[in-house]
């Protein structure tokens, strides 16, 4: 018979949203020799189908990390009811961070942490996570797309972890350890920019930081209409303070991006937060497209807009962060 795998890694098949077990069970000559010819001619039918019509389903499997030991901080004894609606990732159980490397080898490429936005209501997985980890890849850096408990203080708290679980594989991964980043997406971005101002650990700051229509300052007068209960309630208990107060030297470089007609986050909040970067003397790149809305991801077929992430890579290779093409 054939035996038991003594490892399994798991995978997350996207677009699709599966989550996939591969399952390696070596089987010995004579196991396969026994077998009736029948049992035999099925098994080739099967890999000749699985062949034939992999390629016509979008399916990308990538590794996927668990970033903490065991259960996150906090989850002991929570039910999992964890689902994926249209790609978006409801009730998030236990935080991962899904592995995207650059397919061509180098000796050592910078590395980002992507946090998907979804107003903590959900994790917009695909559009603001997957897609964009692909387009990293394309430019030759490897992308790590955050899957995180969706309240703030935690969401906060797995970035961190994310931080340090991607520094402590960078050799694994042939990552450059000064060349670490962040990238979030409206309430991810209100993440992100947590993270890159809070006086957290040396190993869990990034090098530099993307913001795309980020959550910066959530006390404006709409803030009632446009943020979700919980996201209130998370205010309420955390020590709250507009993030450009909290910029100072120490802050990483930051490119930021926005849409002057996004009706869900106030274009003014980074604005507010650029002036901020530039008094404290951080390097930082600040677009304001006339139109783009709220939520355009990389902006395909969205007008002027489509443009960011040309312009993104262009500020990575003006500041260092990849080499010029």
């Amino acid at each position: 018979m054939c035996r038991l795998p003594k490892s399994i890694q798991s995978y997350r098949g996207y677009p699709s949203s599966i989550m996939i077990r591969f399952r390696i069970l070596p089987c010995s000559r004579s196991d396969t020799k026994s077998r009736p010819p029948i049992v035999r001619l099925l098994a080739l039918f099967t890999v000749s189908c699985t062949i034939l019509f992999l390629p016509a389903f979008p399916l990308y499997c990538q590794q996927v990390l668990r970033i903490w030991p065991g259960l996150a901080p906090g989850t002991l004894g929570t039910k999992d009811n964890e689902r994926i609606i249209d790609n978006r990732i409801h009730d998030v159980y236990q935080p991962d961070l899904t592995v995207f490397l650059p397919g061509k080898k180098v000796e050592k490429s910078p590395a980002v942490l992507i946090i998907p936005g979804g107003g903590f209501r959900y994790v917009c997985f695909r559009k603001e996570g997957t897609l964009v980890a692909k387009w990293l890849n394309k430019n030759g850096i490897a992308a790590f797309v955050l899957k995180y408990r969706l309240n703030l203080r935690d969401a906060l708290m797995d970035a961190e972890r994310s931080m340090e679980v991607i520094r402590g594989k960078a050799e694994r991964y042939r990552i450059d350890l000064d060349k670490v980043g962040v990238m979030g997406f409206s309430a991810g971005g209100q993440v992100a920019a947590d993270l890159e101002t809070r006086n957290v650990r040396e190993s869990d700051r990034p090098d530099f930081a993307m913001l795309v229509y980020p959550a910066l300052n959530w006390e404006h007068p709409d803030a009632d209409t446009i943020t979700a209960a919980s996201y209130k309630t998370d205010i309420a208990d955390h020590s709250f303070v507009p993030f450009y107060l909290l910029v100072n030297r120490r802050t990483a470089p930051t490119f930021i991006v926005n849409g002057a007609d996004d009706r869900t986050v106030n274009v003014r909040e980074s604005i507010q937060f650029f002036k901020a970067l530039h008094d404290a003397g951080v390097p930082f790149e600040l677009h304001v497209f006339q139109k783009g809305g709220h939520g355009f991801g990389l902006g395909t077929d969205r007008g002027e807009v489509s443009s960011w992430p040309r312009l993104c890579i262009e500020w990575m290779q003006i500041e260092g962060f990849i080499g010029k093409k």
